[in-house]
C-alpha cells in the first residue's frame, strides 16, 4: 500500500468508517483497529497483529482501493452523511 492510500484509510478509519484489509503474502484478513506510522493494527479473528503497509491491500468493499483515484474526484466519492 503506498503512502497515499494508507494516509486515506487510516483517515477514513478515524472517521469511523471499518476498513477491512488484506495481508497480501498470506491473503489473511481482518478489520483495522489502528493506524501508526507505518503499521496498520488489524483484528484477525480473536486476536491482534501488527502489519505493515507495504504487505497490506485494503479490501473494505471487496475491492482495493485507489486513494489517487478518490483525490481526483471527490465528489463522486463522498462517503460522509450530510
Amino acid at each position: 500500500m503506498n503512502t497515499t492510500d494508507f494516509q486515506g484509510m487510516c483517515e477514513l478509519f478515524n472517521d469511523g468508517q471499518l476498513i477491512w484489509v488484506q495481508k497480501l503474502n498470506s491473503h489473511m484478513k481482518g478489520r483495522v483497529i489502528g493506524c501508526e506510522a507505518d503499521m496498520i493494527e488489524v483484528e484477525v479473528g480473536d486476536h491482534c497483529e501488527k502489519w505493515s503497509r507495504s504487505e497490506c491491500a485494503e479490501m473494505t468493499h471487496g475491492y482495493k482501493v485507489k486513494y489517487e483515484e478518490v483525490k481526483k474526484h471527490p465528489h463522486e466519492f463522498d462517503t460522509h452523511l450530510d
